[in-house]
C-alpha cells in the first residue's frame, strides 16, 4: 500500500501529509496558501448604500424644483379673450392651493443620522 505524503517546497523532503510543518526544515506549509477572500466587497456594499439614499434624495429634491418652476410658469394664452355680455352675473374666480410636506432621513454607516422636512404651497388660479 503506498502513502500519501507532502513534499516540503523549501528542503524537499517527504512529510506527512496532515502536517502544518516539515519534519526536517520546520517550513510552515499552510502560510503559504492563498489567503481567504477579502471582505472588500461587503464593505464596498455597506459604503454605498448612503451614498445611493442620498443620490436619490437629491434626485428628488432636483425632480421637485423643477416641477415647481414648471407648474409655477405663466401659461400662454393661445384663444382669444373670452367677451363677456355685461347682462351676464360675473362669476368670481376660482383658486385652488395645494400643499406639499416632504420628510426625510439619510443614515450612513457610522451611526450618523440626518433628517430634514420642507412644505411647500403652490396657489394655482
Amino acid at each position: 500500500m503506498t502513502e500519501v505524503s507532502r513534499i516540503c517546497p523549501q528542503c524537499g523532503n517527504h512529510f506527512a501529509l496532515e502536517a502544518r510543518h516539515c519534519s526536517h526544515c520546520g517550513y510552515d506549509v499552510e502560510a503559504a496558501l492563498p489567503t481567504p477572500p477579502s471582505m472588500l466587497p461587503a464593505l464596498v456594499v455597506k459604503a454605498a448604500a448612503p451614498l445611493l439614499v442620498g443620490a436619490a434624495s437629491l434626485a428628488a429634491s432636483l425632480g421637485w424644483r423643477l416641477l415647481q418652476s414648471l407648474l409655477t410658469r405663466p401659461v400662454k394664452a393661445t384663444a382669444p379673450p373670452i367677451q363677456v355680455r355685461s347682462d351676464a352675473p360675473v362669476r368670481p374666480q376660482s383658486r385652488m392651493t395645494i400643499r406639499i410636506t416632504t420628510s426625510w432621513v439619510v443614515g450612513d454607516a457610522g451611526g450618523n443620522w440626518r433628517k430634514g422636512r420642507s412644505e411647500q404651497t403652490i396657489e394655482i388660479e
